[in-house]
């Protein structure tokens, strides 16, 4: 079942409402009406009566489409009996702007770039895009290659140490939900920005995160966007910091969280 949702380039929480009457996996993709590969999130819940989904969606464009289906038969059936959308609503999105030192420039920069970027990394050509102020430079690639091996990395992105410079993969980040797109490139920013250690993968991947928790990001893109990156390159290293991630998300809303440590 689809639904049309006018978004308006609003920001908002949207509320799905779905009852079963026994259990079902049940799919929910929300995306862009006009854009292709511009997905606002792609989830999935096993519900057994009624249940709701909550989308955080700090960016939006002029119209959305809304994908419910049932996983046991398909998303291709305009009528599906084996479960009821029961409301579809839009409410305000709660955001921690307090936790953002809005008075650095360079953070507000990145942010409108980021965004920008991220909404539009689904269809824009491979190439070189320059935030409007010329601070930031992202290279669009197809794949991000090894410069010492000469082959393709797992990476859906990375910084230069020297230059601030973030070459991202095209291959990576299409599929991506906006959300996760975030995710990754806040991680890049506060390598270089923000981080004491200009190396340490967890620092930046905490201090990535309170900029993008701050902003009303969802919390589920958060932590895919991880899950995704690792998920080849399931070192002990890689659980270590997922373990970090998990805990920051888990503790953000109880203001207990520490960026680093």
């Amino acid at each position: 079942m689809i639904y049309k949702l006018p978004t308006r380039y609003e920001e908002f929480t949207l509320l799905i409402k779905i009852k079963t009457p026994k259990p079902e996996k049940i799919h929910l993709k929300v995306y862009d009406e006009y854009l292709k590969n511009t997905i606002f999130t792609n989830r999935w819940k096993t519900i057994n009566g009624e249940c709701s989904f909550f989308v955080r969606m700090p960016i939006s464009g002029k119209s959305a489409l809304i994908k419910v289906w049932n996983d046991r038969i398909g998303d291709n059936k305009e009528e599906d009996n084996s479960f009821e959308v029961v409301e579809i609503k839009k409410l305000p999105l709660e955001k921690r702007l307090d936790v953002l030192d809005f008075t650095n420039s360079t953070l507000r920069s990145f942010i409108n770039f980021c965004t920008r970027f991220c909404f539009n990394a689904g269809h824009l050509s491979s190439g070189t895009y320059v935030s409007s102020d010329g601070k930031f430079t992202i290279e669009y690639v197809p794949t991000i290659i090894s410069s010492k091996s000469g082959k393709e990395l797992e990476t859906p992105a990375r910084i230069n140490k020297d230059s601030g410079r973030i070459q991202v993969s095209q291959k990576k980040m299409i599929p991506d939900t906006i959300p996760m797109r975030m995710a990754i490139l806040l991680h890049e920013y506060s390598h270089f920005y923000v981080n004491k250690d200009i190396d340490n993968e967890s620092e930046a991947d905490l201090n990535g995160l309170l900029i993008y928790l701050g902003l009303g990001y969802p919390r589920f893109e958060g932590h895919e966007a991880f899950l995704k990156t690792f998920i080849n390159t399931p070192t002990e290293q890689n659980k270590v910091r997922y373990d970090k991630i998990k805990a920051f998300i888990d503790d953000f809303e109880k203001n207990n969280y520490i960026v680093y440590e």
